[in-house]
């Protein structure tokens, strides 16, 4: 009699890597959003700024740029050290800056729950490498679109979940109390999970620490160039963070000024690109089955360019009348509004399709002595386009115009990025596309 292994998703090598990550999504989104709800809606004070809605694009970029500082290092300690202890250092790490931001919101400093958010980066920036340099240790070659598809759906389904609860929570008369509680609450179900991860040995034990930032970056960049297949997907990912950044950033933006809505609509509309992305990731792990799925992610991004584009003409018809407030029953319960959902849901599917076959390139292509300080490059450059991702919100917030139009300028990159990356397969058909998974010797 054959016998089957379980599923993927519920074994060890797999299920506390990605508890760690989801919960991890969830709590650093509960604080985002509860600072992106409760700054335009008045909850959460900034002193520093005079106009609150100046402070969006700061703190949408907040995440990024310690990212960016922090990457260099990160990817080193990933090689040198091993993977389970990795795990949990920085988990524990998480719980202790959830304890600090919770105290900030309960004392009403608003500056130091924005710098929370700030550590949360740096906090993130060390995790990410361990997470993404260990899946070619727990998982084969051929299970790699589908840990990262796995991974992708929870890590969108608990960004979700942040969206909601951090939204919802913080315009509550305790929602602040309440917000700290799930904070701290998250971050150690996620350092419980983290104690389960199994062992992996370090990919490079005898490495000797830089903390030369400049020189580092330049050996990275080295790394990525050198890398045969590499670079590619790396930039594609990147740009995936550029728009999802900008996106997340001007939508409550986009709900206040062009729909007329209130912080629910702002905060169920983010929500929906969550749950599109995880049904995207879902997608594309059954879809890239014994395959690399890129050609999956060329279709998916130029349909989700046309999806962006019918989101920017349809909002006007959805606003409706001028003076009448939009709320969570015109968005779910009336045609114009089950309609801008269906598309909001469906660029974020199409995205989450397109996103997953990359990761797994990168992955299965990064020699393993340097895969962590690869992955590392992948958050620093992931980083690097959030950051203009999202302070190119200014162009809204400084010049008053519609946040519909940056759904404009979305479908114009997707659809520039489908028509090269199908110049690309045409050009080199056999290429990198699907190659490795046929002859894994090729790595």
């Amino acid at each position: 009699m054959t016998r089957h292994s379980p599923p993927l998703f519920v074994q060890r090598r797999f299920w506390p890597m990605w508890i760690a990550l989801s919960f991890g999504a969830f709590s650093d989104n509960v604080l985002r959003q509860s600072l992106l709800i409760g700054i335009p809606y008045g909850v959460i004070d900034t002193p520093a700024t005079e106009n609150p809605d100046n402070a969006m694009p700061f703190i949408g970029a907040l995440l990024p740029v310690a990212i960016m500082l922090f990457s260099p290092l990160s990817g080193q300690l990933a090689d040198k050290y091993e993977t389970s202890q990795m795990f949990r250092r920085t988990k524990f790490v998480e719980i202790i800056l959830m304890v600090t931001a919770a105290i900030a919101f309960l004392s009403g400093a608003g500056l130091l729950a924005i710098a929370m958010l700030f550590a949360m980066g740096a906090q993130s920036a060390f995790f990410s490498p361990v997470r993404t340099g260990a899946m070619p240790k727990y998982l084969a070659p051929d299970e790699l679109v589908r840990g990262n598809a796995l991974c992708n759906a929870g890590l969108y389904s608990f960004i979700l979940l942040g969206y909601m609860v951090g939204g919802a929570l913080i315009v509550r008369e305790d929602g602040r109390l309440l917000v700290g509680a799930v904070l701290v609450s998250a971050s150690t179900i996620g350092w419980l999970a983290s104690l389960r991860t199994l062992r992996a040995a370090a990919n490079d034990p005898g490495l000797k620490i830089t903390f030369d930032w400049f020189g580092q970056i330049a050996r990275m960049t080295g790394y990525v160039a050198s890398s045969r297949g590499v670079a590619p997907p790396l930039l594609g990912v990147a740009i995936f963070f550029f728009l999802s950044t900008a996106v997340t950033v001007i939508t409550p933006l986009y709900a206040r000024d062009t729909l007329n809505a209130d912080a629910y609509v702002a905060t169920a509309l983010n929500g929906l690109f969550a749950i599109g992305a995880g049904v995207g990731a879902l997608c594309a792990a059954g879809l890239a089955r014994g395959r690399s799925g890129l050609g999956y992610s060329a279709a998916a991004v130029g349909a989700a360019g046309v999806f962006s584009l019918l989101i920017g003409i349809f909002s006007p018809i959805a606003a409706g009348d001028a003076g009448e407030i939009f709320t969570i029953g015109d968005l779910f319960l009336t045609a114009p509004g089950l309609a801008l959902t269906f598309l909001f849901l469906a660029t974020a599917a199409l995205m989450g399709v397109y996103l997953a076959p990359l990761q797994a390139a990168v992955q299965r292509r990064a020699p393993a002595p340097i895969r962590a300080r690869i992955m590392a490059a992948v958050v620093f450059a992931n980083a690097v386009f959030a950051i203009p991702g999202s302070l190119s919100t200014f162009l809204i917030t400084n010049t008053g115009a519609d946040p519909a139009l940056a759904f404009f300028a979305v479908a114009v990159a997707m659809l520039a990025i489908s028509a090269l990356m199908l110049h690309r397969r045409r050009t080199l058909p056999d290429g990198l596309y699907d190659e490795i998974l046929r002859n894994p010797s090729a790595e």
